[in-house]
């Protein structure tokens, strides 16, 4: 198996679920902007070789934070994937684009411009990292997320989708060579039918859809099969797992199938962080790619709050090593700086 980790990036950008406002990225609120160094020094003493991080976007000049990328450039080792949208837009986007056409034609041009200059330098583009939660947030009965509007899901959807296709389409006109992935939640209700939990992989990869004709969404017409090629589950509850990737397997054979996000914490008082592992391990497929998330203490998208379940505090402590790194069964006291 290999091991990764994410950075997490998500943004906030409405309200919790107290209805407070809330407005914060947590790349910039866990401290990682300022140590990213560290944070990628420590994450490979712990035998992490896979990780994911998030482009930053430079509001005042209207482009990509070239100095961020740049540092993640020279940190990478072809080992980072970039995600180009975790919930939210860059802010100098208004509503009148993202109801329209231009907030999608804004995402390609930035895409393609960050493809084109980093080519090679990542191991994969992420597109969306939850795209099917991202509209959820902003459609109604939620509302809680930029631009709200209080429309329906399908009405959201032909937004998202649209801008999610055109960012991979920006990416594989930059650099043709690139790899890109989307991450989704995955098992996470047995009831709820594959097909259904799988439909923002499927549009972007241009696979026709009855239910979204049903609701006059036909954005899956402007995907194409070469716009994904790794399909990313996030999966935090232990619902079958061999059952789980053998679903998604059998939905996308020419995609390769990586673990996206796993972690405990939901519970992380009960499962420290090589029993969830174990979990993984158990399925014996040594080239199966399991990324840990949160990395860092992230903040919450409900309430703000700090977040447990993380292997890397900001000073340095980790809370778990690679089991073939360890000399015995017992894991590492935390070592700091």
């Amino acid at each position: 198996m290999r091991y990764g980790m994410c950075f997490d990036g998500s943004v906030v950008r409405g309200r919790g679920d107290d209805g407070r406002l809330l407005h914060f990225s947590n790349t910039r609120a866990t401290g990682h902007v300022e140590h990213a160094e560290f944070h990628y020094r420590r994450a490979r003493q712990m035998g992490l070789t896979l990780f994911r991080d998030t482009v930053l976007w430079d509001e005042a000049r209207r482009g990509p934070d070239y100095a961020w990328l740049n540092r993640l450039q020279a940190l990478s080792q072809g080992q980072i994937e970039l995600v180009l949208n975790h919930y939210a837009l860059p802010e100098w986007l208004d509503e009148a684009s993202f109801w329209g056409e231009g907030a999608a034609a804004a995402m390609y041009e930035l895409s393609y411009q960050v493809a084109r200059r980093y080519a090679g330098a990542f191991r994969s583009y992420n597109l969306g990292a939850e795209l099917g939660i991202w509209t959820d947030w902003i459609a109604a009965p939620n509302n809680r997320q930029w631009p709200f509007g209080n429309r329906s899901w399908w009405e959201v959807y032909r937004q998202t989708s649209a801008i999610t296709i055109a960012i991979a389409k920006g990416l594989k006109a930059g650099d043709p060579t690139c790899r890109t992935s989307m991450s989704e939640p995955w098992g996470w209700n047995p009831n709820v039918p594959w097909a259904d939990q799988a439909r923002p992989f499927a549009t972007i990869l241009g696979q026709p859809d009855e239910v979204a004709v049903a609701h006059d969404c036909f954005t899956w017409q402007q995907g194409h099969a070469g716009l994904l090629d790794i399909v990313g589950l996030n999966i935090y509850f232990e619902n079958d797992l061999a059952g789980m990737l053998a679903a998604a397997r059998r939905l996308f054979p020419s995609q390769r199938v990586v673990v996206a996000e796993t972690g405990n914490l939901l519970r992380p008082d009960c499962h420290p962080a090589a029993l969830w592992w174990a979990k993984f391990e158990a399925l014996g497929e040594p080239d199966l790619d399991v990324s840990w998330s949160p990395g860092l203490t992230m903040l919450t998208h409900e309430l703000g709050e700090r977040m447990a379940g993380n292997l890397l505090s900001e000073d340095g402590t980790i809370h778990w090593c690679r089991p073939d790194l360890v000399p015995s069964s017992r894991q590492p006291a935390p070592v700091l700086g």
